[in-house]
């Protein structure tokens, strides 16, 4: 059954409802099937299963996101903060783990707002045990320290699970891009190392995304070929946005958000947790609490109430699809008329 539920899942948030325009429709359907056929299941059944089976009570994980900065959007992107929060919900207070949360600097005030709107705590010190309670951290952009933070993060927590969303990561040049093939590396996190060591320390690595050049990627070489600037990219190193970091279990979604809603939901599934499931109402809190935190739309660049360009609207139906999924698949009744 859960493959079932996983399959429904996965078409849900697969449907690419972005605008029309510099980024071509049927992408994701050609990354979902390109990363299908490496994991041989659904693949918001696989990394719920990965992560259910090695994530006990009392463990650390640590989740990275925060996409997007100078010039074109210097207050960052929506895409990643959201599914990373009912992520982080789902495994603290469903699983009993704890969460840890790494971004940029420019992306703490938001998760603060969006993790308080998303029903859970922030860490405010050592001493700090409130049930649901998410530790936020600083990573570098600066490679040095993004290295030594890589080693010091996974040698004080120990974590049994690293994931990412939306993370966005070097390419075979060791160059961060966007999905359009431009360089953004300088204002990134390079998580290259940690996933190298994570895997050496055969911690569980997940990457979740929606084009092909966030974590996780590299183990997904078809990349290259299905995305226009994925073999050749839009500045000087011409080595192509496709990453080069690869994670033990990889998702790919039209909004990297959905991808994180997706594996919520199995995660409920599986643990029989359905109020845990990022419903309408949740992912709207979560998102207008973004927007109020100075956060914009990946796609229009404003601090619209969208997510890659999908408004709101659609947002709400996509998690009311993904939670019916899983809400019925847990209800047993017989039809009398059957």
């Amino acid at each position: 059954m859960p493959e079932v539920i996983g399959q429904y899942v996965d078409q849900i948030m697969t449907a690419e409802l972005r605008p029309i325009g510099n980024m071509p429709r049927g992408v994701a359907h050609q990354l979902y099937e390109a990363v299908r056929r490496h994991t041989g299941k659904p693949l918001s059944t696989a990394m719920a299963q990965g992560i259910v089976g090695r994530v006990v009570p009392g463990d650390r994980v640590v989740i990275l996101c925060g996409a997007g900065g100078a010039p074109s959007l210097p207050t960052g992107e929506i895409d990643g903060l959201l599914g990373a929060v009912a992520l982080a919900r789902v495994l603290a207070l469903g699983i009993g783990a704890e969460v840890h949360i790494a971004s940029v600097e420019r992306f703490m005030g938001p998760l603060t707002e969006v993790l308080r709107a998303g029903e859970l705590n922030v860490r405010l010190g050592e001493d700090d045990d409130r049930p649901g309670t998410v530790t936020l951290t600083v990573s570098p952009e600066d490679d040095d320290q993004s290295r030594a933070f890589s080693r010091r993060i996974l040698q004080e927590l120990q974590p049994s699970l690293v994931l990412a969303i939306e993370l966005l990561s070097p390419n075979r040049a060791g160059i961060i891009h966007g999905a359009t093939g431009k360089p953004w590396h300088d204002v990134h996190f390079d998580s290259a190392l940690l996933f190298e060591l994570a895997r050496a320390q055969e911690i569980l690595t997940c990457g979740i995304g929606d084009a092909g050049n966030e974590a996780g990627f590299g183990a997904i070489p078809e990349v290259a070929d299905i995305q226009p600037e994925g073999a050749i990219c839009r500045c000087p190193c011409g080595s192509g946005m496709a990453s080069a970091v690869s994670t033990d279990l990889v998702l790919t979604a039209a909004i990297s958000d959905w991808g994180g809603y997706a594996v919520t939901a199995l995660i409920a599934y599986l643990i029989k947790r359905p109020d845990l499931i990022a419903d309408a109402d949740y992912v709207e809190n979560i998102l207008r609490a973004a927007v109020r935190a100075g956060v914009v739309c990946g796609w229009h660049a404003r601090p619209t109430l969208s997510d890659d360009g999908v408004p709101l609207a659609a947002q709400r139906a996509a998690a009311t699809l993904m939670q019916t999924a899983v809400t019925q698949a847990l209800v047993q009744a017989h039809s009398p008329s059957h």
